[in-house]
């Protein structure tokens, strides 16, 4: 035991005599990684560890740490030798540290070699660089086991108490919104199979990163996996208003509420990001207001600025609004597949249809398969502007598993088959074998329309070499040569020939054609080289085969207002002499079944965009308007906003119970209300359902009977894992049914459908516990020096007396009872079933309804820590007490891992009775292995 006097000697020695020494660097050990070990310091030309006594609570001096070191925040520090004890020098022992100090040797200490403690005090800090999270197994970046990186591995986390604002904060640190659930990662994602990086974790819900909460066992450990947890995270962003999950208006999360983004905020590159994190395919477009249905509410603040590779939305640079106010929401639409390829045929431009969903390859019935559909395809694969042939099913196969039921409606300008529409739910099984073929031409094709709403519009490119491609400056540009490049692409005749503002990038001087050629090639090039244009415009072209009808505005593709894309621009039509017979045509051409209803501008909204000027006089037996006569023009006077609404439109809802959230699963299919049978029906489709209605991120599905009879559209509903849209779902076809006795489906979903998760989030400008100590840092230092040795010496002896006292009370206590001395009990040790690790620094409440850790052994199926007999000490002078050979816990240390402090004086408890546990080797939790 150190005198007072001496001690106080030496801090006036240390305040008085001028600077430190020795300008010592600074390194981690032991940690897997340069941000995570024990603390050593170099003096002298040699290395030494940092030690500390328990009764040290702050964490200046790891502050100072990792950020000398350049390692972000302090993600968990220890006393304890959590990384192991040095065998060299101690260098070091801090008494103060503001946290504010440049290095550590600028934290006032005893002087170097100076200490009171022994390696078993040596400190240890993990930095906020060196650990990582994830999700893991759940098929995107948003859903998943819980995983961190501790040490250079990849580990679990187990808790069995995991609750909501437990995996708020997973959430939220991982850009993914609020929680939609927190689950046992057996239940949904299966359990890991590595190390448990950490055990029992206790967040409030508001906490920055997972390692801010309460941690009571930081790993790794080898351990069972009983209790590995998971989340669902319910997304930064989402696509709604569209037929499924890859289309609609883009909606972000901010703190409990969705809200919309303005057009001007989003670029191609940002789509990108956003399919990728819905788990679509490629971005074809992004879009303004009046595609899909309006939406109400605030919209997100600011813009984003992508690269186009990031995995979340909400990981991209932030920018400020491009303008004052929000012209309109921003849409986006991404294909629904991942990925096309033909298979069964060396060539690579022949073979069987496959397609990528979800991660899955599966090939395509050829039931619903034909010529536009394959023309998409070959153009998109590349191999020719066409298809040759489109040869029987299974000419090539029948491929593995189960044939996809996806039903394609090309119409064959499409730039990508992405943007075909399709149909799955309703469509019947296909016959075994029955794959589609498609045998391509092959041929490259020597230009192209890009940029465009479709194929046979856009800014003009010619194919110069292989995967190369110029554009061609306006220049004397002129109908006759847009003739003949409508006729090479196969669509129609031109509509409009137009300059668009000049790209910079390379360019042909120009073509000379006179119209008679049926190839470009065959028309004269002026140059042989492509040069860089300094022309600020170059050619468009409209063809006649970019016209195209759609409904926007509505709640699907088959229901909303009647646009029409004609000369490069998308047209509202008149509500003059609007009927259900020119609805008929609409449906008919887009593929949408019968027209149901004919609605005026009240329904939909009379548009935004210029009027049609055409006046048509339908039978209602076309096949498209442009076969419609034409009428005398006698003017708009009710404007535009004419509607249309389809049998094929599908609404889903669930009835009957006590919010929109939970109920009878209910589509509206050909105008009619209708079930869905329990029969046959997957438990995935409740999670579809629920993602669908914006319900949370799962649901729960069980056969309950009708209280009075009603029919039924569909059964047999097979949802799979991940599918996030109803309409994705193969089912038997549609008709109307009465559910067997087993009953309809009801769907409770996790959600309560108003956004929320049930817990709070920072607010952006609240403070964190390290901001309140730097300001209080950032104060101390206006203080002048004087008063701060002043207050620095008096602390320090104040603090010297109380480590005097701290360890007679240790004295006596040991020798009173066998309590929880320093490096008595690892903490590793779980609470029965709970997981309830002793607390690192402290002794932490267990939490509500748990009983506590000592009145209870380690649950059946753990082997033991060892209990170790210790022999009495030997007799010696001063506060030493009597030896009497008593049972304790001895401490071993996990990897990374660290022993609790010791029990408070007077703890006389007794130790937790023989269990006949085994023996378990160093950093193991758990059974041994």
């Amino acid at each position: 035991m150190v005198p007072i006097g001496a001690l106080g000697l030496l801090l006036c020695v240390w305040l008085c005599g001028g600077e430190h020494q020795g300008a010592g660097e600074l390194r981690l050990v032991g940690g897997g990684g340069r941000c995570a070990g024990r603390v050593e310091v170099k003096h002298d030309g040699e290395w030494g560890s940092v030690c500390l006594y328990d009764f040290h609570s702050e964490t200046g001096w790891a502050a100072v740490v990792c950020r000398q070191l350049g390692c972000g925040r302090v993600a968990r520090a220890s006393v304890y030798a959590p990384f192991g004890e040095a065998t060299g020098r101690i260098w070091l022992q801090p008494h103060i540290c503001w946290g504010n100090e440049e290095k550590l040797q600028d934290c006032p200490h005893f002087g170097w070699g100076q200490h009171f403690c022994d390696h078993n005090r040596d400190v240890g800090v993990t930095c906020a660089d060196a650990v990582e999270l994830r999700l893991a197994a759940g098929g995107g970046p948003c859903a998943g086991r819980v995983e961190v990186k501790l040490q250079g591995r990849w580990g679990s986390v187990g808790d069995r108490d995991w609750d909501m604002e437990d995996a708020e904060v997973v959430c939220q640190q991982l850009g993914c919104g609020s929680a939609a659930g927190a689950y046992s990662a057996s239940s949904r994602f299966g359990n890991g199979d590595g190390p448990v990086s950490l055990a029992v974790v206790n967040c409030r819900g508001d906490e920055v990163t997972l390692w801010d909460c309460e941690i009571r066992g930081w790993g790794p450990y080898a351990s069972i996996h009983d209790f590995d947890i998971a989340v669902a995270c319910q997304g930064f962003a989402r696509l709604v208003g569209g037929d499924g999950a890859c289309a609609g208006r883009l909606e972000v999360r901010r703190g409990r509420a969705w809200v919309g983004v303005c057009e001007d905020a989003v670029d191609m590159e940002a789509a990108r990001v956003v399919c990728r994190e819905l788990g679509c395919g490629q971005a074809l477009a992004v879009l303004g207001t009046g595609r899909f249905e309006a939406g109400t509410g605030p919209f997100w603040e600011g813009g984003f600025s992508c690269t186009g590779t990031e995995s979340l939305l909400a990981t991209c640079a932030r920018r400020p609004a491009r303008g004052q106010g929000c012209a309109g929401h921003a849409s986006i639409i991404c294909s629904p597949y991942t990925g096309f390829r033909l298979a069964g045929d060396s060539s690579g431009c022949a073979g069987r249809v496959e397609v990528e969903a979800g991660g899955t390859w599966g090939s395509l019935c050829a039931t619903g398969w034909d010529l536009p559909d394959a023309h998409v395809l070959c153009r998109h694969l590349g191999c020719g502007p066409s298809a040759a042939i489109v040869p029987p099913g299974g000419s090539f196969g029948g491929g593995d598993g189960p044939l996809r039921p996806d039903a394609f409606g090309c119409g064959g300008s499409e730039r990508h088959p992405g943007e075909c529409p399709t149909a799955v739910l309703g469509e019947p099984a296909c016959p075994p074998g029955h794959a589609a073929a498609v045998n391509c031409s092959g041929m490259a094709e020597p230009l192209r329309l890009a940029e465009g709403e479709s194929r046979c519009d856009g800014r003009l490119e010619v194919a110069t070499s292989p995967g190369a491609w110029a554009r061609v400056p306006a220049g004397l540009w002129d109908a006759r040569r847009s003739t003949v490049v409508c006729r090479q692409l196969g669509c129609g005749v031109p509509e409009k020939v137009h300059a668009v503002p000049g790209s910079g990038s390379a360019a042909l001087p120009g073509l000379r054609c006179n119209g008679s050629e049926e190839n470009p090639a065959w028309c004269n090039v002026s140059g042989t080289a492509t040069t860089p244009t300094g022309s600020p415009e170059e050619v468009a072209v409209v063809c006649s085969g970019s016209r195209r009808v759609r409904l926007a505005g509505g709640p699907g593709r088959c229901a909303g207002r009647v646009e029409v894309y004609v000369e490069g621009t998308w047209a509202t039509v008149c509500q003059e002499n609007w009927d259900l017979p020119h609805a008929t045509v609409v449906c008919r051409q887009l593929g949408c079944g019968t027209a149901l209803a004919a609605p005026g501008s009240a329904r939909f909204g009379p548009g935004t965009g210029p009027l049609w000027p055409e006046a048509l006089g339908c039978a209602g037996t076309e096949a498209s308007l442009w076969d419609c006569p034409a009428l005398a023009r006698g003017g708009c006077r009710r404007g535009g906003g004419a509607g249309a609404e389809c049998s094929e439109h599908r609404s889903l809802r669930l009835a009957g119970g006590s919010g929109r959230c939970s109920g009878h699963l209910e589509v509206r299919y050909n105008g009619t209300w209708g079930r869905v049978c329990a029969k046959g029906t997957s438990p995935a489709t409740a999670t579809a359902v629920c993602w669908q209605l914006g319900c949370g991120a799962g649901g729960r599905l069980v056969a309950a009977p009708a209280q009075a009879p009603a029919p039924a559209w569909l059964a047999w509903v097979g949802c799979e894992e991940g599918t996030r849209s109803l309409w994705r779902c193969p089912s038997a076809p549609w008709r109307l049914q009465a559910c067997s006795p087993g009953g309809d489906a009801h769907v409770t979903c996790d959600g309560d459908g108003d956004g929320t998760s049930g817990t709070t989030t920072p607010s952006p400008g609240s403070r964190s516990p390290q901001d309140v100590s730097s300001g209080t840092a950032a104060t101390a230092r206006t203080v002048s020096v004087l008063t701060v040795l002043c207050v620095v010496l008096g602390t320090l002896l104040s603090l010297a007396v109380g480590a005097v006292a701290v360890q007679t009370c240790r004295a006596r206590a040991w020798c009173r009872g066998p309590g929880k001395a320093a490096d008595a009990v690892s903490d590793a040790v779980y609470e029965e079933l709970d997981y309830a690790l002793t607390p690192e620094y402290q002794e932490v409440p267990s939490r509500p309804a748990s009983p506590a850790l000592p009145e209870h052994g380690p649950p059946d199926s753990y082997d033991d820590a060892a209990a170790v007999l210790e022999e009495p000490p030997a007799a010696a002078t001063g506060d030493v007490c009597e030896g009497e050979a008593r049972r304790s816990w001895s401490c071993v240390p996990p990897t990374g891992g660290s022993c609790p402090p010791p029990s408070p004086p007077g703890d006389t408890r007794d130790p937790p009775g023989d269990t006949n546990y085994d023996d378990v080797g160093t950093g193991t939790l758990g059974t041994s292995l």
